[in-house]
Order: structure tokens, then C-alpha cells, then sequence
């Protein structure tokens, strides 16, 4: 299975936390392995670098279709 990982961000209400603001969510995309996925967080993050409220983050989806799978890297 590949270890599929999900890049997204948005305006968050406290830069310490992950509460979105639903209206503002950009999916950047879904990317077959980490080292993607972090290269894509990278770049969405540098293009808002000035803007504190907006935030990006790497989920990583194998974990959450097989949670048995424990953790992991990458």
C-alpha cells in the first residue's frame, strides 16, 4: 500500500493550534510518500511565510486507513 499523505492549510484563529477556518482551507494535494508531501508543504508554506494566521500541515493518511500499522516514520 502506499504511504499516501495529505497537504492542506488554511487561516487558523490561534497560530499555536490547528482550529481552521473552514472558509479559507486549501488542499494542496495528495502525494504517494513523505518526501513529496514535504517538498508540496514547503512551497505552500513559503508562499504564506508573512502572513502568521495561515498554516500548513502534513497529514499522513496511511496511518489513518491502518491505524494498526503503528508509528511508523514517514
Amino acid at each position: 500500500m502506499s504511504k499516501l499523505h495529505l497537504v492542506f492549510g488554511g487561516r487558523v484563529k490561534d497560530p499555536r493550534g490547528l482550529d481552521f477556518d473552514m472558509g479559507s482551507v486549501d488542499v494542496v494535494g495528495i502525494y504517494p510518500d513523505y518526501a513529496s508531501a514535504l517538498d508540496a508543504w514547503r512551497g505552500a508554506a513559503q508562499r504564506t511565510v508573512d502572513d502568521a494566521e495561515m498554516k500548513y500541515v502534513v497529514v499522513h493518511l496511511h496511518r489513518l486507513l491502518e491505524p494498526g500499522l503503528g508509528a511508523d516514520k514517514g
